[in-house]
């Protein structure tokens, strides 16, 4: 081959495109521009789940356990076990007298007008764990008035029910959504008075 014929082919090979075969271009090798859609934000935490049932179904609970002549063990045991490590939400009755700044801090969990005519003979009352910071923020929520009713959330992790000792619960995780006055038609310190009879 001439050095001039040389010279040619070297050209029409540089003039080649590179990557074709048999003239057909092959694909792009570079890789294709990301999407510019920016991806979903991660969904919100969720609340816990609450239990829909009150502080009055848990003491219908246990007054139907404690009814049990047979296998009242075993069935205190179950109803224990249907309530505890679930969160709720409740209205109760907060008097400062009985949260003070160290000890236990305890609330009144009934409004014995609620129902008149189904007495509540139980007298726990549950336990809100709260520091104190959060004690201080609950009696000033309800200082000025006469009875003061909170309105929270909270988990229920403690639950002594038994034949040995009396009543006890402890409610953990506790978030105030709301204070409010007691209506006049409530009672959450002393249940509704029965006429007395008469004699004679």
């Amino acid at each position: 081959m001439s050095p001039r014929s040389a010279f040619a082919l070297a050209l029409g090979l540089a003039a080649w495109p590179v990557g074709c075969h048999d003239g057909t271009p092959s694909e792009d090798p570079r890789p294709a521009a990301a999407d510019a859609t920016p991806a979903d934000p991660p969904a919100p935490a969720t609340a816990p789940d609450v239990d829909p049932r009150d502080q009055y179904a848990l003491a219908q609970a246990i007054m139907h356990a404690k009814s049990v002549r047979e296998d009242l063990e075993g069935t205190l045991a179950r109803t224990r076990a249907d309530w505890i490590g679930r969160r709720y939400r409740w209205e109760m009755a907060f008097l400062p007298a009985l949260c003070p700044q160290a000890g236990h801090c305890v609330a009144l969990p009934f409004d014995h007008h609620r129902n008149p005519d189904q007495r509540i003979r139980q007298g726990w009352l549950p336990r809100l764990s709260l520091d104190a910071e959060q004690r201080e923020a609950m009696r000033t929520a309800c200082s000025g008035r006469s009875r003061c009713v909170i309105d929270v959330s909270a988990a229920l992790d403690q639950l002594e029910l038994s034949t040995e000792q009396p009543t006890s619960m402890t409610l953990t995780g506790v978030e105030v959504h709301g204070v409010r006055d007691a209506g006049p038609d409530e009672s959450w310190v002393l249940g509704p008075r029965r006429p007395a009879s008469r004699t004679g």
